[in-house]
């Protein structure tokens, strides 16, 4: 019986000890081990089995010590585990027992159970009946949960009283837990699809509340005001598309979730944001407008609402901020005010405008009329005659120079729209000078130019054109007691204008490179009854374009216009 007990042992990886009687020697034990388990060699190598005699394990100088044994066995056990194994299945053959030792035996058995009990260990214990009276039967059985017992060539288990109790006891205690888990198991199911449904009642509400963010999130994003939710310490906590794309455009980055929104400002915007961050946290609503320059030329203006956020007890735990671009509208009104401003000038300078006028056509008419009435005379000789003639000619086409130039200026009052386009500055100039030709043949004028620094400019093509022949052309006339001039023209740019001086020297007064003094400009000034329609139509045109005109006076005579337009690159229209 011993064989199969320990081929069972040592194939669940078990520790095995099997002590031998008298009538079985440690060398028969293992050739029947041999039998069953051929490869019983492997297990000696892994120390996975002793056996032993009863004199080694039971008896210490021939006394049989109930201590000693089982303080050997737990020791074995102890060992057994650390080296790996599951546990200790060990065997005792009482076959060596006499009178005197197997009370002491039974005694030894009594005290067993109780040491082990929990642990990881099994004990079988053999008694051969011929040498056990029916007390000791008896015994062994009581001392025992179960025994074996072979009769008749059968093998029969044998049940203390207290075991049998013990199992009725189980199967009755089995009986109601089975009814408690069955109970159990139809709560549990109930719970179960109380739990499914309102999993699905959730999931709907999630989908549902998912659905209604969605919506929410596509409207935010898709207006055309900026959202900023910031905490109480300005950080980004929230914010949309279009407040993420204007930072790109103020500040050169996007917006991120948690960013310390102070490190994207200057140190005005930061003393700007600070002081509207301490006015809404201490529960104010703010309403203003504010500029930054982005990465282009030019500001761009928002209009913004500061508000507190509050929790259900009132207290201040953040800031939203709502911005909206109003640039055009800002563009807008700077355009209105410039174009009212132009018409206010406009009005003062047609106030001008008639005074030059009736001082320009008056002069000649008076000449016209004058010399008529000397024609009228008889006793007027012919040489006279020729004379006033001449002189009465001369008037006529002074008159009709005005006529001209009136013409001219009056184009000013045609209500037009005026693209803006790319102007060659040097090939304006040549197109003006074209049409003095008479004059520059006969070498009586000169006109030099350096647009090296600018001489591409976006502006009003026309214009310029009047511009440029109105001031050679009155450098003409204006200077032709002293001879006709040498004229200079250049152009500079400065930031976002470019800046044009037209300069006419006095016959023989001209050097190359001459500059006038900085401090000698002056605002031209078309009061004067000697500026002339020409001059009145450049300042005129001047303004529409957006820019200002000046004048100086050059060393050893002469004058020099200083004229600023602004260097835009967009087509806009005027009116």
């Amino acid at each position: 019986m011993q064989v199969p007990f320990f081929k069972t042992g040592l194939e669940n990886n078990e520790y095995c000890i099997w002590i031998t009687s008298g009538q079985t020697t440690v060398e028969e034990a293992i050739n029947a081990l041999k039998e069953v388990v051929p490869d019983l060699d492997k297990y000696y190598e892994r120390k996975s089995i002793e056996i032993l005699s009863h004199h080694d394990w039971y008896l210490i100088n021939g006394q049989f010590e109930l201590d000693n044994v089982i303080r050997s066995m737990l020791d074995r056990l102890r060992i057994a585990l650390e080296r790996g194994f599951e546990g200790l299945r060990l065997n005792g053959d009482e076959g060596w027992m006499d009178n005197r030792t197997s009370h002491d035996f039974i005694e030894y058995e009594r005290f067993l159970n109780p040491a082990i009990a929990g642990k990881r260990l099994i004990i079988s214990c053999s008694y051969q009946l011929d040498k056990c009276t029916a007390t000791d039967v008896l015994d062994v059985a009581l001392v025992h949960e179960s025994a074996v017992s072979k009769r008749k060539d059968r093998w029969e288990i044998l049940e203390t009283p207290q075991l049998i109790e013990t199992k009725a006891q189980l199967n009755l205690e089995r009986e109601l837990l089975e009814k408690r888990v069955a109970k159990n198991t139809r709560e549990l199911n109930r719970i179960i699809e109380q739990v499914k449904k309102e999993r699905s009642e959730r999931k709907k509400a999630i989908l549902s509340l998912r659905k209604s963010q969605l919506h929410l999130k596509t409207i935010v994003n898709t207006a055309d005001i900026a959202f900023v939710l910031f905490d109480s310490d300005s950080h980004v906590l929230l914010f949309n598309a279009i407040a993420s794309y204007w930072s790109t455009l103020s500040f050169g980055v996007p917006l991120e979730k948690d960013v310390y929104f102070p490190d994207l400002l200057n140190e005005e915007g930061k003393s700007r944001f600070s002081e509207m961050m301490g006015a809404a946290l201490s529960g104010q609503s703010l309403n203003y407008e504010n500029s930054y320059q982005d990465q282009g030329d030019y500001p761009e203006w928002y209009r913004v609402s500061v508000h507190p956020v509050m929790d259900d007890g009132g207290k201040v735990v953040g800031v939203v901020c709502a911005a909206n671009n109003i640039t055009r509208d800002k563009v807008a009104e700077s355009e209105r005010e410039r174009l009212s401003g132009q018409l206010v000038q406009r009005n003062k300078d047609l106030d001008k405008f008639a005074f030059i006028l009736s001082h320009d056509l008056r002069a000649p008419l008076a000449n016209m009329l004058g010399l008529a009435e000397m024609l009228k005379r008889r006793n007027v000789s012919e040489s006279e005659k020729c004379e006033l003639e001449d002189f009465l000619f001369q008037s006529v086409e002074k008159l009709d120079d005005v006529v001209h130039d009136l013409n001219r200026i009056l184009d000013l009052d045609k209500i037009q729209s005026l693209k803006k386009e790319k102007v060659d500055l040097t090939e304006l100039v040549n197109e003006v000078s074209a049409r003095f030709k008479p004059i520059v043949k006969q070498d009586v004028i000169r006109i030099f130019t350096d647009f090296d620094d600018v001489n591409e400019i976006f502006s009003v093509k026309s214009y310029l054109d009047s511009i440029f022949y109105n001031l050679i052309s009155s450098s003409i006339i204006f200077n032709q007691g002293e001879g006709l001039p040498v004229i200079e023209i250049a152009s500079k740019k400065a930031q976002d204008k470019v800046i044009i001086y037209f300069k006419n020297f006095g016959k023989g007064r001209y050097r190359k490179g001459k500059k006038a003094d900085p401090g000698s400009f002056r605002k031209l000034n078309m009061s004067g009854r000697r500026q002339g329609i020409g001059l009145s139509a450049v300042k005129t045109k001047v303004d529409i374009l957006g820019g200002s005109i000046s004048v100086g006076t050059l060393p050893g005579g002469g004058k020099e216009y200083r004229i600023e337009l602004p260097l835009m690159r967009e087509k806009v229209s005027i009116e």
